[in-house]
């Protein structure tokens, strides 16, 4: 135990040692993984998971509540990123692909995995709502492989966008599937109103005010010279407010009187991304992207390698399972949602005639999972009671595959297309 000079409780800086180590062994675990031909990625959440086992066999596995906040703040940071990838008018030539594409591929691995899951005995409430859960993609690895590798060419000029309408989708249909399957557990009535309707109002008012904080910002952003030595830091420091500003009203909601408001975390700093970069000229744009990346590098390695540890904890924090029924489960949800996403993708692709490589490696690009994922699998534990238990450890191991492996997918994609800038 830490022995203070102050009266600042012992676990706030127990949290920041284990901060430390985190940061500097994801660090090397990344660039040993590079050597050996692997993403970096995948170096940190496995640097993560060996953390998680010490964690837990030491008995501190309680400190990585401490450090959620990271992971809030580098969700925000990936999702302002995807959303200053979506300049408008590039949008023009592909925007109907892309959206036809998001549709076809998020609803074939929801149906995959819900159909396969019931014909396998699988109830049906938990069937729906792993089926939802598997229409989540995780934008993170995908965004820090592009810009990590610069790639440039068809297939990462419709992943980007991709994933971030992807989390949009998944949100309503899994709003809409946690509804039909809270009534099938509990008894009630259900309307389709009811189904609708906080989904819809979540991402309504996401995008609401994610375009008011965007438009203020953005007119800060244009009050800056081109010229101005410290342009960098300026950009920056709007950004990084811009950012925190979004995760906290995110996490802890609006409430107007009696009325409360609900904003997706991933959503509502999108937009505010899309708005700033869609606000500002070509030039701004990039020199704020440029002062941006320098600034998460380190956050993104927290963000992975603590993603390992917390996954690990959380599920020795579980004994009381039937791990037989839990594995069969897992296997079955990892299996069947991959092959709705490749399958859904060359669909959609071959429906939209396009380009040979998006055909290829798009589905194979889509397999990532972490953050979206397990904010809906948290929610559906606690609307689920022992069922949502069920629920929250298949979706942590699955996405301990996919965060594993679907790096190596991504980079295999990248590289298969020539679209790596070596």
């Amino acid at each position: 135990m830490l022995i203070l000079t102050n009266n600042t409780s012992p676990e706030t800086y127990e949290a920041l040692l284990l901060l430390a180590f985190i940061l500097i062994l994801g660090l090397f675990a990344g660039r040993w993984f590079e050597k050996l031909k692997l993403p970096h990625i995948t170096g940190y959440i496995s640097m993560g998971i060996l953390l998680g086992i010490i964690l837990s066999f030491l008995g501190i596995g309680d400190l990585i509540d401490n450090l959620v906040v990271i992971s809030s703040i580098a969700l925000g940071f990936i999702a302002f990123g995807i959303g200053t990838e979506l300049r408008f008018d590039k949008l023009k030539k592909s925007g109907k692909e892309v959206i036809v594409i998001t549709v076809i591929q998020a609803l074939m691995a929801a149906l995959f995995t819900l159909i396969g899951l019931y014909i396998f005995g699988v109830s049906l409430p938990i069937s729906l709502v792993l089926g939802a859960i598997a229409t989540a993609t995780a934008p993170a690895p995908i965004m820090l492989l592009t810009r990590k590798y610069h790639s440039r060419g068809k297939l990462t000029n419709i992943l980007l966008p991709l994933v971030g309408m992807d989390d949009a989708v998944g949100i309503i249909l899994f709003g809409i599937m946690l509804s039909i399957a809270t009534t099938l557990e509990f008894g009630g009535n259900l309307s389709a109103k009811e189904m609708l309707l906080a989904p819809s109002l979540e991402i309504l008012n996401s995008i609401i005010i994610g375009i008011i904080i965007g438009l203020a910002v953005s007119v800060v952003i244009k009050q800056i010279d081109s010229h101005d030595y410290e342009k960098e830091e300026t950009f920056l420091g709007t950004a990084i407010f811009a950012v925190l500003v979004t995760v906290a009203l995110a996490n802890i909601g609006l409430h107007i009187g009696n009325y409360e408001i609900y904003l997706s975390p991933i959503l509502t700093p999108m937009v505010m991304g899309i708005t700033i970069t869609n606000s500002i000229i070509n030039v701004k744009s990039h020199d704020m992207s440029d002062a941006v990346d320098k600034f998460t590098s380190p956050i993104l390695i927290v963000f992975f390698t603590l993603a390992g540890a917390e996954l690990i904890v959380e599920f020795f924090s579980h004994q009381d399972i039937d791990y037989l029924f839990i594995s069969k489960i897992t296997a079955i949800y990892i299996l069947l949602r991959a092959s709705g996403k490749i399958i859904g993708a060359y669909v959609g692709a071959r429906l939209m005639n396009s380009h040979v490589n998006v055909r290829k490696y798009l589905g194979i690009c889509l397999l990532p999972q972490a953050g979206v994922a397990l904010g809906m699998a948290y929610q559906a534990r606690s609307d689920f009671g022992e069922d949502g238990i069920t629920i929250l450890i298949v979706v942590l191991v699955a996405t301990m595959v996919y965060e594993l492996l679907g790096p190596i997918g991504v980079k295999y994609s990248l590289d298969k297309s020539n679209e790596i800038n070596r």
